[in-house]
């Protein structure tokens, strides 16, 4: 599913491959665990310290201390000898670590996906050293030293030429190298998209930012009564109270190929989506939802009778010249025009296949959560649109609009905000992983992505994308 690793005033919204650690047979706890411990999550551009307050064997809880130390309690407590699980109900959070030695507990925090944590005993947390500017060595090594098949990276600096690097082959089961014009899948950074398109049709005068579900779904189907009274705005900043996600049997009935008309397909998942019991009351907090997206795609879908995909190619890659833009995984039925995305079987990736019937993506369905994949160039061009904010394009409202967090905490409309100004977002369907980031106050934009989604790759890719950013600062 495309997800994303993120923060908000409510909780961590975190992204990529499904993975964990095992849970031996029941042990009584050992006291080492007992404590406070402090660590850093670091999600490329977004970096936040944490604290992990385990109080006995039945009570926990995590503090952001970024976000106004915000207190996550732990639903459930679950402590085996050195093996610590913990489940957060109110943000849909999961974290498991093990302790190490005495004063280590490594760890994995889940929110839809993973990315790993290092905690130490006690209050005290490392700064985070500068980004390293970005060299074709430096992300030769990344690459290489994390075992993606390919990786890409590049940066644009306001008023500058782009600057793409790349190493590594599409396919790890081929000597075909990737190439700096090649396609690669974006996962959720579609996310931003979405509500662009919806930005143009407010212009435009075709929908209200407060129309509700009721107002544009409630004859298509039966809808619970929470819902009723969600807007876009609290679609597009996940503030609608929704389940990030079906079932993940459910989604087993919705197809993968491209489709000539996708809404039929698309409003069924949406009322499945608004049928589920909600996770948070309408606007009490962030909870990272892909079903929001795909609601609001139906929105604008019922409103313009077009369908989402027809809508972001007239709003969005045709006024911005977005030509290699398209939807699901990249390349040809029985070539390697394009890299493959590829799944991690220990130290093998294995790369997914293209062409009907193939299960390389989220559901058709799920387009304006993350399904668009382009080139590293066309994303530098979209994120220096949303840098530049051309009033052509936008007016100066809309900008405005998408990226501030319209309820609070750090999320806007597709969009985390750092408090330097940058925005970011990242995006994986667990078979690729890329991040994407603009500053409009330093002018700077960066993109980074790889044909894989392990741990260690998300890890590089962090670096590439923090590292793309940094050259183009020294740039001049």
């Amino acid at each position: 599913m495309a997800m994303t690793r993120r923060t908000t005033a409510g909780g961590l919204i975190l992204a990529a491959s499904l993975f964990g650690f095992s849970v031996r047979a029941a042990e009584p706890p050992s006291p080492d665990v007992i404590g406070t411990w402090s660590g850093r999550l670091n999600a490329g551009a977004v970096s936040l310290r944490l604290r992990l307050i385990i109080t006995d064997a039945r009570t926990a809880k995590v503090i952001s201390l970024d976000q106004g130390n915000a207190e996550i309690p732990a639903s459930k407590v679950e402590i085996s000898g050195t093996s610590i699980v913990l489940e957060f109900k109110s943000i849909g959070g999961r974290f498991e670590g093990r302790l190490k030695g005495r004063d280590t507990i490594e760890g994995v925090f889940t929110q839809g996906g993973a990315i790993p944590i290092t905690m130490k005993r006690g209050e005290a947390i490392d700064d985070v050293p500068p980004a390293e500017p970005l060299t074709q060595a430096v992300l030769n090594d990344a690459r290489r030293n994390a075992r993606a098949p390919g990786m890409i990276a590049g940066w644009q600096k306001r008023g500058g030429a782009s600057v793409i690097l790349c190493d590594g082959m599409r396919s790890a089961e081929a000597a075909t190298p990737v190439t700096v014009d090649d396609r690669w899948h974006w996962g959720s950074i579609t996310k931003s998209m979405t509500a662009t398109v919806a930005a143009r049709l407010v212009e435009a005068g075709e929908i209200k930012w407060t129309a509700t579900v009721g107002e544009m779904l409630g004859s298509k189907g039966k809808i619970r009564s929470e819902y009723k009274a969600v807007t876009l705005l609290h679609l597009l900043s996940h503030r609608g109270g929704l389940q990030p996600n079906l079932n993940p049997a459910a989604m087993l009935f919705y197809t993968r190929d491209a489709l000539p008309d996708a809404r039929a397909e698309r409003l069924r998942y949406a009322l499945a989506a608004l049928d589920q019991k909600p996770a948070a009351g309408l606007a009490e907090q962030m909870i990272y939802s892909n079903n929001g997206f795909i609601v609001a795609g139906a929105m604008l879908e019922a409103v313009t009778g077009k369908p989402w995909e027809s809508l972001i190619q007239a709003k969005l890659f045709g006024p911005l010249g977005l030509n290699t833009a398209g939807f699901g995984a990249p390349g040809t039925l029985g070539k390697i025009d394009q890299p493959l995305g590829h799944s991690v079987q220990g130290e093998r990736r294995v790369p997914a296949k293209v062409g009907p019937g193939a299960w390389n993506d989220n559901p058709t369905a799920l387009g304006p959560a993350g399904r668009v994949h382009m080139s590293v160039g066309d994303m530098l061009a979209y994120l220096a649109a949303h840098r530049d904010q051309p009033e052509v394009y936008l007016k100066p409202d809309s900008w405005a609009k998408l990226h501030t967090p319209p309820f609070g905490g750090d999320y806007a409309l597709g969009w985390m905000v750092k408090s330097d100004g940058t925005l970011w977002h990242n995006g994986s369907n667990t078979l690729w992983y890329a991040e994407a980031l603009f500053n409009p106050k330093t002018g700077i934009a960066a993109a980074a992505a790889a044909n894989d989604a392990a741990p260690q790759t998300q890890a590089a890719v962090s670096k590439v994308a923090a590292g793309a950013a940094a050259a183009g600062l020294a740039s001049g």
